[in-house]
């Protein structure tokens, strides 16, 4: 079924803290336990070293943006949704990558969080910006 209102507000707000590159804000939607795999990268376990692995890559542009396109959601807390993210590179230029993602939201904390994307446009062109 179509993700709820509340669900969508949640990711949206989550978005905004991620685009703001605020690890403490969008790290509270995070469990402690939390896991993370990013497509065929190694899964990441804990909250504080899935900050770390976002603040990273947020560190290298001006800013990472998300537009939600289509979300759903299971029982258990399961949300399936597409996005167009969009990256902000330092030297101007704006690549638009879309993305599926699966959350699983406890009690309001995301404990498992898979994206799959091929970000591959963005790495080359960090490269070509560091020349």
């Amino acid at each position: 079924m179509r993700a709820s209102t509340e669900t969508v507000r949640l990711l949206t707000e989550y978005y905004a803290a991620m685009e703001a590159n605020s690890p403490r804000e969008f790290g509270s939607y995070y469990a402690e336990d939390m896991t993370l795999t990013f497509g065929n990268s190694p899964e990441i376990k804990g909250r504080e070293n899935i900050i770390a692995a976002f603040s990273a890559k947020l560190d290298e542009v001006v800013s990472l943006g998300h537009d939600l396109v289509n979300a759903w959601e299971e029982e258990g807390g399961v949300v399936f949704f597409e996005s167009i993210g969009r990256w902000t590179l330092r030297g101007g230029a704006v690549i638009e990558i879309k993305a599926a993602s699966k959350i699983t939201i406890v009690d309001g904390k995301f404990v498992d969080q898979r994206i799959y994307v091929d970000n591959a446009p963005v790495l080359e062109a960090l490269e070509r910006e560091d020349g």
